[in-house]
């Protein structure tokens, strides 16, 4: 066990959450924000929001999901982090700010601006539950996390990092969020070039060995080319981009934090914070991933601990302990958010169905409670392990309908009807093709589910749409 790795990386975790929230409570002691807990007063500058948008849709798929995902796809994985750039283009330059001139504070309530309750009750039903299931798979990134810094159980280790996981968002909120996102943004870049150049010296003959090995057989040399496999290109590459753009460009997770952003020119600049810092982490993971797989001797542990376990053996104990606290910031930054998203959907798009009079207090403490509801539900559920990459672009699947007829009801024609049509048929359709083996009895193995999703949710949104009776798009309506 690294004592002394894992006695520096809690330190490290306790003492920032710890600085921050004190440094923020004096600072806000005398103020009154409406909605201070889950959106920061509504009053963060472009380098926080971008920053902690960055870090929100920066967790478990991107640091040990790659490494995983690397075991069996090469570099190639690192285009998920290139899917990611795209979709933070959509968020800050498009649906964000569309989203942000409804007035809604939830992406039910603006399902709901525009198609009416029904539809924007079926869409917060839907991101809460799907955002709950992306909490258990950053649960599982940290479980990892921990169980590489101390050799226990898996199922000990996510005890502990729930507990570490609710305490990082529970004290002060998405404020407290930002800042620490800051703090970590900057460590975990440190740490991952830090663990490059210390392979550099650790690994068996080098990174030449690496790609001497991969190369050595056909059935691997491909893994070291960014565009050495079509088929994963088509199969992971371009679905990665199509269903993180129209899942989170309309879902709770993505607008959380453009929700927080003073103005819509604060959220646009984010751009040049959340961009990079996203869309850039995937690369080195990937690299890691392929070296840990050309070692053979640590393949018997498994796509998901191969690489921990390399790393466990090459790395210096300060390096160690940088790449520790670097990944449990990040993964502990995705959970944060994606744990407040749908406590802060069921607070304010639920409860008050039930206490339309509910006061800020009264949804900020029902929000608490809900974080930790979530987390202890996350650790029960990431004990089953699901590979995380594909369990994300899964869900993802689920957000394409509600980004097509977002821009359908915005732009052409509001139908409540059509709505509900559109989502129940094509989520019908995502299960089917994705449970009963249908993809590959018909020799589709690479037709990826997303685009089954945009296809379905194009047709039936469109002549539903187009049958239907409904009032002028919103914007069309307001001008905009």
């Amino acid at each position: 066990m690294n004592l002394g790795v894992l006695i520096a990386v809690l330190l490290y975790e306790v003492i920032s959450i710890a600085v921050v929230t004190i440094v923020l409570t004096k600072r806000n002691k005398n103020k009154h924000e409406e909605g201070g807990f889950a959106f920061a007063g509504g009053g963060l500058p472009a380098s926080l929001v971008g920053i902690t948008l960055a870090l929100t849709l920066l967790g478990s798929a991107h640091n040990w999901g790659t490494c995983q995902n690397a075991a069996s796809m090469g570099v190639i994985a690192a285009w998920f982090g290139i899917a990611c750039a795209v979709m933070m283009v959509v968020i800050t330059q498009v649906t964000g700010p569309w989203m942000r001139r409804t007035g809604a504070k939830t992406a039910g309530e603006f399902l709901g601006k525009i198609f009416g309750v029904t539809s924007g009750r079926m869409i917060s039903c839907m991101n809460a539950a799907l955002i709950i299931g992306m909490c258990c798979l950053e649960m599982e990134a940290i479980a990892v996390t921990f169980s590489l810094m101390t050799g226990w159980s898996y199922t000990v280790c996510a005890i502990i990092g729930g507990v570490i996981a609710v305490l990082y968002v529970l004290l002060a909120g998405m404020k407290e969020i930002a800042w620490l996102n800051l703090i970590n943004a900057i460590l975990m870049y440190v740490a991952l070039i830090m663990v490059f150049i210390s392979l550099c010296t650790k690994l068996p003959g080098g990174w030449d060995a690496v790609e001497t090995t991969m190369k050595a057989s056909e059935d691997t040399a491909w893994m070291t080319d960014l565009f050495g496999n079509p088929a994963l290109i088509v199969g992971f590459a371009i679905p990665s981009a199509l269903g993180a753009s129209l899942f989170h460009g309309v879902a709770q997770t993505g607008y959380q934090p453009i929700a927080t952003a003073k103005n819509n020119k604060e959220v646009k600049k984010s751009i040049w914070f959340a961009g990079p810092i996203n869309g850039c982490f995937c690369i080195l993971p990937a690299l890691i991933g392929v070296a840990a797989f050309s070692i053979i001797i640590y393949r018997q542990a498994g796509d998901m601990m191969m690489t921990p376990a390399m790393l466990a053996d090459l790395l210096p104990k300060p390096v160690l302990m940088l790449l520790m606290a670097g990944f449990l910031g990040v993964d502990l930054s995705s959970f944060a958010v994606m744990s407040l998203a749908p406590a802060t959907i069921v607070s304010h798009d639920m409860y008050t169905l039930k206490n339309p009079k509910a006061t800020e207090a009264q949804k900020t403490k029902l929000t608490r409670v809900l974080i930790v509801v979530i987390g202890i539900v996350s650790v029960l559920i990431c004990n089953f392990q699901p590979a995380v990459v594909d369990m994300v672009n899964w869900s993802f699947a689920f957000g394409v309908p509600v980004f097509v007829m977002a821009i359908i009801g915005l732009w052409w024609k509001r139908s409540p009807k059509a709505s509900v049509i559109t989502f129940i048929i094509t989520w019908i359709v995502v299960c089917i093709w994705s449970t009963f083996g249908l993809q590959t009895y018909l020799g589709l193995a690479n037709f990826h589910v997303s685009y089954i999703s945009l296809i379905a949710s194009l047709v039936v949104g469109v002549i539903s749409t187009a049958v239907c009776k409904g009032k002028k798009g919103l914007f069309v309506k307001q001008g905009k």
